[in-house]
């Protein structure tokens, strides 16, 4: 590929990505029925990394979370985030997709300990105001 073309495209796929940055509210509905409000925040680092953070509510209560990874391609995001929860460790991975001003998508959560599946459900968020 010519190198003027790669100059033209990179600033592009760039700006798609910073697109992301932002703070988002919504909610999670998981398999098991439970539901509550979901949180994520996205803030553009340096050379290409991310930064998020991530908060949800369960049964009421407000669960803090380690984000462990943070992948961005576009409008697309992959988050890795684990959390105590009745005093099991778990891992999350939720993977959202951006359209106009709302974010969402799946997520998947596991035990750290033994990798057993809990549960997968979907999340929708907006663009905080």
């Amino acid at each position: 590929m010519p190198k003027f073309v790669l100059l033209l495209v990179l600033p592009c796929i760039a700006l798609l990505a910073a697109g992301l940055a932002g703070t988002y509210s919504g909610t999670w509905s998981g398999s098991s029925g439970a539901s509550g409000d979901f949180h994520i925040s996205l803030t553009p680092g340096e050379n290409g990394a991310w930064k998020s953070d991530v908060t949800f509510t369960f049964g009421g209560a407000d669960v803090n979370t380690k984000v462990t990874s943070v992948k961005v391609d576009g409008t697309k995001v992959i988050i890795v985030y684990q959390f105590d929860l009745q005093e099991t460790r778990l891992e999350s991975t939720a993977t959202g997709q951006l359209n106009g001003n709302q974010l969402d998508g799946t997520y998947s959560t596991k035990v750290v300990a033994d990798g057993s599946a809990v549960d997968e459900g979907t999340w929708k968020t907006t663009v905080a105001q």
